[in-house]
């Protein structure tokens, strides 16, 4: 309760009214936001003394409401750190994984609702960091009632002994009647149900519309949420993807080059590429790795309304597929730059020029966005 009186008390929101820009300002930097209708999913970094401690937080600029959700441990309270990652939001539940150790790094999957924003563990993974062994738990992606994670087994010394094949799941949490989730002796709820689990490499890359999408190698697969394929394709490069309204966006990179393509899953038609500007690096806008990742030059945040959003340097694009128009909003700040689009409208972080240790999430709302397009 303390960590959550804190929170409130270094919140400040400004905006002239519901129908303009507003902007929160918030006590430290933002390393994710996770954005489902109107609401947004906040992960900062806020520091205090010598304890600096990830936090995630929920902000709905329609009602100017602030939900504090939970907190990690100073990150240097362990040998090799402590912290969240991973946010996903999907209508009133929240859920993020919780990391720290030493040598063997635990993951907590928490899952908390606006109602009831005490977070609890609901799964949980543990892997040797200079091993490479043992089980994790990577992205956590929501949209309306489904909010879905990916878990998975290593055993990288394995290979030079007895192979063992890796194990990869994706599971969806449900409110009742779930199985038992994942434990590694951390903790676990009977919230869990399986979308699929095979032998192998499998990654969460997007939810949408009751649908899942994964990723393996250069193979994107859309499915169900009972496992039932939708759609299968090569892509050369994989980046990332996205999905909305049963269109499938994908990221690809060959050599400097980054390009987007598109899938219409209900004709099964693909169309593009939409060739992007040059970059040295692309990548997701979602560090979904439990060791870390270097954020890319060019990132894919989102897909909404057939306009695709990526991020390049403090520009957020805004790049509509339909005539390739592509309207670039400058973040009035340092980066590193995050953004969601909904059909509220446009969420995106950056760093005050003036303040660099603080945060600031802007929200457009979705007529001032499309007006950009005029």
């Amino acid at each position: 309760m303390a960590g959550r009186a804190l929170l409130l008390g270094l919140v400040a929101l400004v905006g002239a009214s519901p129908a303009s820009t507003q902007t929160l300002s918030l006590a430290g930097p933002v390393s994710e936001l996770a954005a489902d209708g109107g609401r947004v999913a906040i992960l900062v970094r806020t520091k205090t003394g010598n304890c600096a401690r990830d936090r995630v937080a929920v902000w709905a600029p329609a009602t100017r409401s602030f939900v504090p959700i939970g907190a990690s441990a100073c990150v240097g309270s362990t040998s090799t750190g402590a912290g969240l990652f991973s946010v996903g939001l999907a209508g009133t539940r929240v859920a993020y994984v919780q990391f720290a150790g030493g040598n063997t790094r635990e993951l907590q999957l928490r899952l908390a609702t606006l109602a009831s924003p005490r977070a609890a563990t609901v799964a949980s993974a543990s892997f040797g960091v200079d091993v490479g062994q043992g089980t994790y738990i990577g992205r956590v992606a929501g949209d309306g009632s489904l909010l879905a994670f990916d878990w998975w087994s290593e055993c990288g010394p394995c290979a030079q002994a007895t192979p063992v094949a890796p194990r990869a799941s994706i599971f969806r949490l449900v409110s009742s009647g779930g199985a038992a989730c994942p434990n590694a002796g951390l903790g676990a709820l009977p919230r869990c149900r399986p979308v699929i689990s095979l032998a192998g490499s499998l990654r969460l890359l997007a939810v949408g519309g009751g649908l899942v999408v994964t990723g393996a190698g250069d193979e994107v697969a859309v499915r169900a949420l009972d496992g039932a394929p939708v759609y299968t394709g090569t892509f050369a490069g994989l980046r990332a993807a996205r999905i909305d309204a049963r269109v499938l966006l994908v990221l690809t990179r060959a050599g400097t080059q980054s390009s987007l393509w598109t899938v219409d899953l209900s004709l099964g038609l693909r169309s593009g590429p939409w060739i992007l500007p040059s970059s040295k690096s692309a990548a997701d806008d979602v560090c979904a790795e439990p060791s870390g990742c270097r954020p890319a030059a060019l990132r894919l945040a989102d897909y909404q309304a057939g306009i695709a959003v990526y991020v390049v340097g403090h520009g957020v694009h805004l790049l509509r597929l339909s005539d390739k128009r592509d309207v670039t909003i400058a973040a009035p700040g340092l980066g590193p730059v995050h953004v969601q689009l909904e059909q509220s409208g446009l969420f995106y972080s950056y760093r005050p020029a003036p303040s660099p240790t603080r945060g600031r999430v802007a929200f457009m709302p979705m007529a001032a966005v499309l007006a950009r397009f005029r």
